[in-house]
């Protein structure tokens, strides 16, 4: 019986050993878990394309809870002519985030804003574009006059009808819907033949621009002389 005493303390010795306690790992103190520094992690925005005068909605957000006392995140914005922000947020104790309000400003042509915030070492940003009314709903595409040839140019839906080369004129650059797809053709004038299109940005296929918002998509077809 005394044998069996002895060999149940030595096998428990052993486990002990084997397996060591957190308490006797630190030196017979329980060690803390180490908790998270909230940082900055970023700005977003409920809306980045907007109208001057819309209002939009900022968030901040942190790597961790901010600690007690909340967390002040500065903000600001690098275009004032088109959006303006508070100087700062707070993102309160325990919490991971916080909203803001951002104010827009209507604008006489296409802006673009930064806005900014920034915590101790970190600063990110999100990009707001502040249009007019018409510039929000529409866009343009233009034809680029080129080549030693003639012809003409013209568009479905109906807006372009441009003459290249001799008596050169007419329409060569209309306004449709965001979203509209134009379809260009390309007839030679007398004497002349066509080549194609010079890639452009936006008209890589001339037969299918999709019209994009307050931007002019331009096209240059090539003519030459037979």
């Amino acid at each position: 019986m005394r044998s069996i005493r002895v060999l149940v303390a030595v096998l428990a010795v052993v486990g002990m050993l084997s397996a060591p306690s957190a308490a006797l790992a630190s030196g017979g103190k329980s060690q803390a878990t180490p908790t998270s520094t909230p940082a900055l992690s970023s700005v977003k925005l409920n809306a980045t394309d907007v109208v001057g005068g819309t209002p939009v909605v900022g968030t901040v957000t942190l790597t961790a809870p901010a600690a007690a006392g909340g967390l002040s995140i500065a903000l600001s914005s690098d275009d004032i002519v088109a959006a303006t922000v508070p100087s700062s947020v707070t993102v309160p104790a325990g919490a991971t985030g916080a909203t803001f309000p951002v104010t827009t400003v209507p604008v006489t042509n296409i802006q673009s804003a930064l806005i900014i915030g920034s915590a101790g070492a970190v600063t990110t940003y999100a990009i707001l574009t502040v249009h007019t009314q018409s510039g929000f709903s529409s866009g343009s595409v233009g034809i680029i006059r080129g080549g030693s040839g003639s012809g003409t140019i013209t568009s479905q839906p109906a807006g372009i009808n441009c003459t290249v080369g001799v008596n050169a004129g007419g329409t060569c650059s209309a306004s449709f819907a965001v979203g509209t797809v134009v379809r260009l053709t390309a007839t030679a004038g007398p004497g002349s033949k066509f080549q194609g299109w010079r890639g452009l940005p936006g008209c890589g296929d001339p037969s299918k621009i999709i019209v994009a918002r307050d931007t002019t998509i331009y096209c240059q077809p090539g003519f030459t002389l037979k």
